[in-house]
């Protein structure tokens, strides 16, 4: 609690002119004479406190030891204000609001009303993947091992890992680990765990070499060079359920009646995309398409026929 409240009380002192000694005791929730205690600690531990006497005066740090706020630009303070307000709603808000209070101007507030950037990610995943998400940035500061159920396309598998990153990549929260059992770095979809455990044994941390993360395109992952066009019909009362679903980049609006196309080497994928989409969407061409659709769907009746 000590180291804590010396820690808060040096940001203190390097983040403002003056203080006065009532100033410290107030906003610290201690009396005056443990501040003048907590003072003398710093001072004996070489930490350069000034004392200036009088109306005016007050304690304060060396300037070589203070941070200037002037040598970053409104652009870099919006920046780095949107960074750390990201981080804030994936459930951090006290660690971050406490880091900005240490090392943001005092204008925060305009600076925050100009930014044109808000990044909001609390909106990407539920209660059950909040709490996975802090569990696994826990472990991952203290360097703990954590056992994940594991869903992948072939097959389910208890796997224990060490964790080092969370990725957030297009839509969906990766972790980024060491999976023992594959003896090897992994790219783990959160949505694809089904129970986890942070076990109490820890990992001594590797030398990790960041990748770029980049996911690959199902509409183009086979190894198939053979490119169709994709073109779909929709009713226009539809339009909002789709555009939700896949974004407006290919949609076109044609004769009352709305379009999407695009291009894919992954037929299989395109399958399971339009199945997907229920019957807001039906399949013009290739028709290739249009029949692996309805084997799909005639599959599927025989399911419930049965």
């Amino acid at each position: 609690m000590k180291l804590y409240r010396l820690l808060h009380l040096m940001n203190i002192l390097v983040n403002n002119d003056k203080v006065t000694i009532k100033q410290l005791s107030e906003k610290l929730e201690v009396s005056r004479r443990t501040i003048y205690r907590d003072l003398e600690t710093l001072t004996m531990a070489g930490f350069p406190i000034v004392s200036y006497p009088g109306y005016d005066g007050g304690i304060t740090v060396a300037e070589g030891y203070k941070l200037d706020k002037c040598l970053l630009s409104l652009e870099d303070w919006e920046n780095i204000l949107t960074g750390l307000n990201t981080i804030k709603t994936m459930g951090d808000t006290e660690k971050i609001e406490y880091l900005i209070g240490k090392i943001a101007p005092k204008n925060i507030e305009t600076i925050n009303q100009q930014s044109d950037i808000v990044i909001d990610l609390s909106q990407w995943y539920d209660d059950d993947t909040q709490d996975l998400i802090i569990g696994i940035r826990n472990a991952i500061g203290n360097k703990q091992l954590v056992s994940i159920e594991y869903i992948s396309k072939i097959s389910s598998t208890v796997r224990t890992i060490e964790p080092y990153k969370l990725v957030f990549k297009e839509r969906d929260w990766y972790i980024y680990a060491y999976c023992l059992l594959r003896m090897d770095f992994r790219l783990f979809k959160l949505n694809r765990i089904s129970a986890y455990e942070i076990m109490v044994d820890n990992f001594i941390p590797r030398q990790v070499t960041v990748p770029s993360f980049a996911l690959k395109n199902e509409l183009y992952e086979k190894d198939n060079n053979t490119q169709y066009r994709i073109v779909l019909e929709f009713a226009l009362e539809n339009k909002e359920f789709l555009l939700q679903a896949l974004g407006a980049l290919n949609f076109k609006i044609a004769d009352n009646k709305g379009i999407i196309d695009f291009n894919t080497t992954n037929l299989d994928y395109a399958v399971n995309l339009i199945i997907s989409l229920q019957d807001k969407i039906k399949v013009i061409s290739p028709p290739i398409l249009q029949e692996q659709v309805l084997q799909t769907i005639n599959k599927m009746k025989k399911l419930y026929e049965g």
